[in-house]
């Protein structure tokens, strides 16, 4: 029995580390949904981003695609912004980021919001960190 509860109480002290692991293992979707968020033109509160100043612009972005609605930014042209997003481990967090040059600027026009989940996707993701984190504590078991 002692055995057991010593398992048992192993496992909980790696509790941080399976959630790590969870999101290490998802990361890729977990950075699919915040370009899918911007695709729709929206931010990590589930806010439409600032209006394009342009008319023009924003009737080209149209053309060419957008998946927002008309005057609403997606933030996505060539790629390049969102290609570069990463997770970056910082202590006990996970930080969204761009390696893109043009993350700065865009942060700083549109909100460091633009980077992260919506409640949305965050719900969206839920299911699979569970189940990731629910393997990992279970293997701690074994």
């Amino acid at each position: 029995m002692e055995a057991v509860v010593n398992k048992w109480l192993a496992a909980f002290r790696k509790v941080d580390t399976y959630i790590n692991r969870a999101i290490v293992e998802n990361r890729e979707e977990i950075l699919d949904l915040n370009v899918a968020q911007l695709r729709q033109g929206k931010d990590s509160l589930g806010q439409f981003l600032q209006d394009y100043a342009s008319k023009d612009y924003a009737e080209y972005k149209k053309f060419m695609g957008s998946q927002a609605p008309l005057w609403t930014p997606d933030l996505i042209l060539e790629g390049g912004f969102t290609e570069g997003f990463v997770l970056k481990k910082e202590g006990m967090e996970f930080r969204f980021d761009s390696t893109d040059e043009k993350k700065d600027e865009l942060a700083h026009k549109y909100g460091d919001e633009i980077f992260g989940l919506s409640l949305e996707s965050q719900r969206e993701i839920t299911p699979d960190l569970a189940l990731s984190f629910l393997k990992h504590f279970r293997n701690g078991l074994l």
